[in-house]
């Protein structure tokens, strides 16, 4: 492939050295010649970048999951990711940094898609989002709010829910996930009721548990959540097995007042086996079907940092998961085009074992049929084609005790097949990773959601070079 690739970019540049040496040639920039013939933003670039000899940007053709340049052979190059990594201040795209901030009496993320606040202390509101159409989603709290420990996108409420009990709230690129995490185990039955405010939109519970807000002007759902959750802290990776319990959730009206009622269930907590803390965790986002997983054990739950793909034995020695991850990108501006290559990059934060070969690998399928990450498992997973698949099996990040060598970064797959299947104007439901051989009983790796914002963390990325 490689070998290949090089041999068509090299014909590719060698048929655009006569447009070089005329641009060169020419006493006025490019740019600006161009500009004043009325040409398009493209074809100014392209001529820039066979001027310079280096790629130039194409500003008309960023969004807030995207970057173009114009490459000095005539082609362009597209990087994409899978959720929103920059959004427009002042006029400008900046990369989203969720990082929580003083903005008077409210904490706020330096760039976010969502616009949210956090409470900094005090009497009134936990959190808050506003969509773009100026629905309003807000969380109370029934009693005085400590000033919170705020470390990056996390304000910590310590004691805030009870003795041993915090309240966490975690803003992501598109919304906020909260939590009450239990640091101890509860001395009886707990009930956390949580108030709801809403503008524009009404919340509501529907019959297979999931929390949704629906404009009371159409009745259309603007953000959803999975049915809420919660797990211990036994185990490593994901909370998986009997590490894992849903919450029962009811909507309740309370003196006018939407109510959150959430009931953990008192035998899960109280499990002699069980390992504090334990997180209590309902999440509220802007739509946005972008990326997540699914397993044998365990349904989608988008704002996770980690996605996971492969098969894993639980630790208890009862069972294991097959696990797929799902990952969407947005390639509109690709219809119509002639890709050249296209490559998927994942960002590997741990795996089983490292090493180039590990196990059978991971495969990346072309998902063929719709999907809803807030309304997605094992039974309903979307279907996928074997045409351009192709599998990597290296490993990187860290095993469950050390770390591989090279470290965390990028796992790439080659998926030139897919992307041109999504210009001809196949439907794009996004790329599936599975394990190469779901039967092998271990080989699995752990990739980094596009939500995860840690420091030096990249998000799953498609690059595709194409021609006009």
């Amino acid at each position: 492939m490689r070998k290949s690739l090089n041999r068509s970019m090299g014909r590719l540049a060698l048929g655009l050295s006569a447009v070089t040496v005329l641009t060169a040639a020419t006493a006025i920039p490019a740019s600006t010649a161009l500009a004043a013939t009325g040409q398009s933003a493209e074809d100014v670039a392209s001529a820039q970048a066979a001027a310079d000899g280096k790629p130039v940007p194409v500003p008309s053709l960023s969004d807030e999951s995207s970057t173009t340049v114009a490459n000095p052979d005539g082609s362009f190059t597209a990087t994409i990711t899978s959720g929103p990594s920059q959004v427009r201040q002042n006029g400008q795209w900046v990369p989203i940094d969720t990082s929580l901030v003083a903005d008077g009496a409210v904490l706020k993320p330096r760039a976010s898609r969502a616009q949210v606040e956090v409470s900094n202390g005090g009497e009134g509101t936990l959190a808050k989002m506003t969509d773009d159409n100026g629905h309003v989603f807000s969380l109370k709290w029934p009693t005085a709010l400590p000033k919170p420990v705020v470390k990056a996108n996390v304000a910590t409420f310590t004691d805030a829910a009870g003795p041993g009990a915090d309240l966490v709230v975690t803003v992501l690129p598109t919304g906020f996930r909260h939590d009450v995490v239990l640091r101890e185990k509860p001395s009886g039955p707990l009930e956390l009721r949580i108030p709801v405010q809403t503008e524009g939109i009404d919340l509501s519970e529907s019959a297979d548990g999931r929390l949704l807000l629906t404009s009371t002007a159409g009745d259309k759902v603007v953000a959803a959540g999975p049915q809420p959750v919660m797990w211990d802290s036994k185990g490593h990776g994901k909370p998986r097995g009997d590490s894992l319990s849903k919450i029962d959730t009811t909507v309740e009206t309370q003196n006018g007042t939407k109510v959150l009622v959430l009931k953990p269930d008192t035998k899960f907590l109280a499990d002699p086996s069980r390992v504090y803390p334990v997180t209590v965790d309902p999440v509220i986002t802007l739509p946005s079907v972008t990326d997540t997983d699914v397993a044998t054990s365990w349904a989608s739950h988008p704002g996770d940092p980690m996605i996971i793909a492969g098969t894993m034995p639980w630790e208890n020695g009862q069972g294991g998961d097959v696990m797929r991850s799902l990952v969407k990108f947005d390639t509109h501006k690709l219809t119509g085009k002639r890709v050249i290559f296209a490559n998927m990059a994942m960002w590997n934060l741990e795996t089983n074992a490292c090493g180039l070969l590990v196990g059978s690998g991971l495969t990346a399928q072309r998902i063929t049929s719709s999907w809803d990450e807030t309304d997605l498992n094992w039974d309903n997973k979307p279907t996928t084609t074997t045409q351009g698949e192709v599998t990597n099996r290296a490993g990187r990040g860290r095993t469950w005790t050390a770390p591989c060598a090279g470290g965390a970064g990028y796992l790439s797959w080659p998926v030139t097949t897919m992307a041109k299947a999504w210009a001809s104007g196949a439907a794009n439901y996004g790329v599936q990773l599975k394990g190469a051989n779901e039967t092998e009983a271990t080989n699995w790796r752990a990739f980094a959601a596009s939500e995860n914002k840690d420091e030096g963390v990249k998000p799953p990325t498609l690059t595709v070079i194409y021609w006009r």
